[in-house]
């Protein structure tokens, strides 16, 4: 099974051919439709995801009911992992856009770590930048006002999901208003007003379709006011 193009930080792409062969002998692969659930918190099956096309968000619901965004798995990522569909963890996954995902036993998959060392290493490398990338997301919920964290939720997003082009950087995952406010701690007709701001001034353009990062220095200039 081909993937769609990859990230170069992405787990599949770390893979050797024989390596993926192995995963994919144990494995299924499912379609999942815009707006499916790959799994809630309260139906957990105890496997191993990894994404061949398609974008899916990780989220976990708060106290208070709203979702609060923590990744975005693009193709060539796993999840699913360290108890990332565990019941107690309040975890969702959900495509936000029609997906092919490879789906695997966690038992299965623990085995061929046990059998395949590199394997958990890689593994191992994916959960530590997971940890690095919330950590960063808990930075922005905590420090400076709305308009400074949308500067660094857009940073990040480049930096981490972004596609160089002539005309900037291309962000290809489809998200909201909404999808932005949770992830920055804002409420949504703040961001609205933020993004129309950055719209206006040619810097950012976020639609259905994805984040356009038309002016990168312009953008990291907002952080130095």
């Amino acid at each position: 099974m081909q993937t769609e193009q990859c990230l170069p930080y992405s787990f599949v792409k770390q893979l050797h051919a024989n390596e993926f062969r192995l995963i994919n002998n144990i494995s299924h692969d499912y379609k999942f439709n815009k707006g499916e659930y790959v799994f809630t918190a309260d139906q957990s099956d105890h496997s191993v995801y990894i994404m061949l096309t398609g974008r899916v968000k990780i989220s976990r619901m708060s106290q208070l009911g709203n979702e609060l965004i923590q990744w975005f798995c693009m193709p060539g990522d796993i999840f699913g992992i360290s108890g990332e569909n565990n019941l107690s963890n309040k975890v969702y996954a959900q495509a936000i856009t029609d997906c092919i995902i490879l789906k695997t036993k966690k038992v299965d998959f623990n085995q061929l770590m046990l059998e395949e060392p590199r394997l958990s290493l890689l593994v191992i490398d994916q959960l530590s930048s997971r940890i690095h990338a919330l950590g960063d997301m808990v930075l922005y919920m905590a420090s400076d006002n709305a308009n400074l964290r949308f500067v660094k939720l857009m940073q990040y997003l480049g930096n981490n999901y972004g596609q160089t082009k002539e005309n900037g950087i291309y962000i290809d995952i489809p998200t909201t208003h909404q999808d932005i406010a949770d992830m920055i701690g804002a409420c949504r007709q703040t961001v609205s007003g933020i993004i129309s701001e950055y719209k206006r001034a040619g810097i950012v353009d976020i639609n259905r379709h994805g984040m356009h990062i038309h002016k990168p220095e312009q953008l990291s200039n907002r952080l130095k006011h």
